[in-house]
């Protein structure tokens, strides 16, 4: 195993460790990282450009096999998760600004780890990397939608400077490596191997920089961001779970769909805020981006002691989640 594979491995191993060490770092001494809320935009652009160039048309399997399941997904992410982040803030009286970063994560679409959260929940692999391809790509449209019809309700939110930001962070990015994969990929395999821990340092990156510019408002308030953020990731995660139930869906789709449905792009939502508004806006995004983690680690950990104890039969879990677990390390390995 090459040495970015084992880097890789590290960062998928001890992904919730990581996260909250640097959000701890930022936080504790932002003088260090607060150069980074300069540059979130370029770094979640290269986080969308990785994310291209290891896209397959495998990845887009799980949406001709069982179109239902990624259209589910898109509609309980776009309907449900901005709602309840609108019901969230009213109910704890957020200020202002914090609500309206609430609802920007819940306008997001799926963040960027679900997949590796899904593959250690020994879930739906091949179902969540489709469902956060679809919804990366449907957000330039629906995020904005969304952010003008729920946050409206505390600012004025124009459109198309939102869509044109997303376009040019999300979009063009994703478009760009999934181009330039197609006719020049058999040349990039060597450099693929190291585009997750790529992507990874990116990401955390992101992260440093949202919560250093904003770490006096987080030590002030920080509890009440860190319940609002939790009471509105735990209440997708109910939502995509009663949906599959009432569905009937397998184990291993529950749990991808459960997972993808209350894991937000954090990133996205604290970079698109700190572009239009102001760094208080984005400090929601910023603790979705360490709460995320924290919890989506510990429900795969959840999951892994319940299938050690009623192990989810071997043929159900690989016809669904991926046709070997080399194929399911890989498809997780490649998008986080």
């Amino acid at each position: 195993m090459g040495f970015f594979a084992r880097l890789n491995g590290y960062f998928n191993r001890y992904l919730a460790v990581i996260v909250l060490l640097v959000g701890l770092g930022a936080l504790l001494a932002p003088q260090a990282f607060v150069w980074a809320s300069a540059y979130t935009s370029i770094f979640l652009g290269l986080v969308m450009f990785t994310m291209g160039l290891t896209m397959k048309p495998h990845d887009f399997s799980e949406v001709f096999k069982h179109p239902l399941q990624v259209l589910l997904v898109a509609v309980v992410q776009f309907g449900f998760m901005p709602a309840a982040a609108y019901v969230v803030a009213n109910l704890l009286n957020l200020p202002q600004e914090i609500a309206l970063g609430l609802i920007f994560v819940g306008c997001a679409p799926g963040g960027t780890s679900s997949n590796v959260i899904t593959f250690l929940a020994n879930g739906n692999v091949a179902l969540s990397v489709s469902a956060t391809s679809v919804s990366t790509l449907l957000s330039p449209f629906m995020t904005p939608l969304l952010l003008a019809a729920y946050g409206g309700a505390y600012i004025d939110i124009a459109f198309w400077p939102m869509f044109l930001s997303i376009v040019r962070i999300v979009l063009l990015p994703i478009v760009l490596g999934i181009v330039i994969n197609y006719f020049a990929g058999e040349h990039l395999k060597g450099a693929q191997d190291f585009l997750p821990s790529l992507s990874s340092l990116a990401v955390l990156l992101v992260l440093a920089g949202s919560v250093a510019i904003n770490a006096e408002t987080l030590k002030a308030s920080g509890w009440v961001i860190v319940a609002a953020v939790l009471i509105h990731n735990i209440s997708g995660y109910l939502a995509g779970y009663l949906v599959c139930k009432f569905r009937h869906y397998d184990i291993p789709s529950t749990r991808a769909i459960a997972i993808e449905i209350g894991m937000q792009n954090g990133g996205l939502a604290s970079t698109l805020a700190l572009q239009h508004f102001n760094p208080n806006v984005a400090l929601a995004g910023a603790a979705t981006t360490v709460l995320h983690t924290l919890v989506g680690t510990l429900y795969a950990s959840a999951c892994q002691r319940k299938d050690q104890k009623a192990p989810v039969p071997d043929s159900e879990f690989y016809a669904q989640a991926a046709e070997s677990e080399e194929e399911a390390t890989v498809l997780a390995e490649e998008k986080i």
